[in-house]
């Protein structure tokens, strides 16, 4: 197929009147954009609402499926856990009851990163508007690129780490044992062969407890009888065979129980994360086309 103008004008011309209407599509593209930037910033504020400390917060079950090992409850206000009631009947140590102390809190440091990277994105879409130069494709191209990739980094902080490891390999979360929570933050406090940690995954709260035992530990000749005729059975998890500095000693995890809980709020937030971000690749989608660019600009 070709095309044909009629009636007929020179190359030339035809090439300055293409180049003309391109700087006008160009002109309205980048006029619209700012449109789409005060809609940004308006889903950008409503995630950020919904990490606001605001009581009464989000009250969570954290409940193991199938068993009575972990019963009870925790309260998210914000960033941070400031109330929690649990009940621990675990395999290799006798019952507990933990109650979070209420002159502690415990705090979510994917949420405080998240919220950090929420307030970049709202300074960046503000500089986009009001300092720079909103006639310029580069300068717009560019800002969008960068609210691109911290709307990214934002929407990760709710998705988490890969917590389903294959292969065998151990758990990618190495909070709990570089940077422990302090016992002294329930009550009673925390057993130091007990571990407690919490981060986030898909938009849930995620509790991992650990009994843990000294490294150099051997099974005495009872325990590996048991193990050998197979009255017992060792607790089986993806780190049974590792070992861990642990508060300044070599520690194995015994045994280890995982429970999740969804939260609302922050579910609303990841979704609202993901359609901003599409609506920003959408803007670059447009703006690369217009200015003649490739995919490689996208990257």
């Amino acid at each position: 197929m070709s095309i044909s103008v009629w009636p007929v004008i020179s190359a030339d011309e035809l090439k300055k009147e293409e180049d003309l209407s391109i700087e006008r599509e160009l002109a309205w593209l980048l006029d619209s954009l700012q449109e789409t930037l005060v809609s940004l910033k308006s889903g950008l504020e409503d995630c950020y609402a919904l990490l606001a400390p605001i009581e009464p917060g989000s009250t969570l079950v954290m409940s193991s499926p199938r068993s009575e090992s972990l019963k009870g409850h925790v309260t998210r206000v914000g960033t941070q856990i400031v109330k929690g009631s649990l009940h621990l009947r675990l395999k290799t140590h006798a019952p507990l009851h933990l109650v979070l102390s209420p002159t502690s809190t415990l705090p979510l440091q994917p949420l405080v990163s998240l919220r950090t990277l929420l307030n970049e994105s709202l300074d960046c879409i503000d500089v986009t508007r009001w300092t720079g130069d909103k006639n310029s494709a580069s300068f717009i191209s560019g800002q969008l690129r960068l609210l691109h990739s911290i709307l990214t980094e934002a929407k990760n902080q709710l998705k988490g780490p890969n917590l389903l490891v294959p292969n065998g390999g151990h758990d990618p979360e190495t909070s709990w044992h570089t940077s422990p929570l302090a016992a002294e933050a329930f009550d009673p406090p925390l057993p130091s062969q007990v571990s407690l940690n919490l981060t986030i995954s898909d938009a849930s709260l995620i509790m991992t407890i650990r009994v843990l035992e000294p490294a150099n530990v051997t099974p005495n000749l009872g325990t590996r009888l048991a193990f050998a005729i197979g009255a017992q059975r060792r607790l089986e998890h993806d780190e049974m065979d590792e070992t861990f500095k642990y508060n300044g000693a070599e520690v194995r995890v015994l045994e280890k129980l995982r429970v999740e809980s969804a939260d609302p709020s922050l579910m609303a937030a990841m979704a609202k994360l993901a359609a901003l971000e599409h609506t920003v690749q959408l803007a670059r989608n447009c703006l690369v086309a217009v200015m003649g660019g490739d995919d490689t600009d996208l990257e």
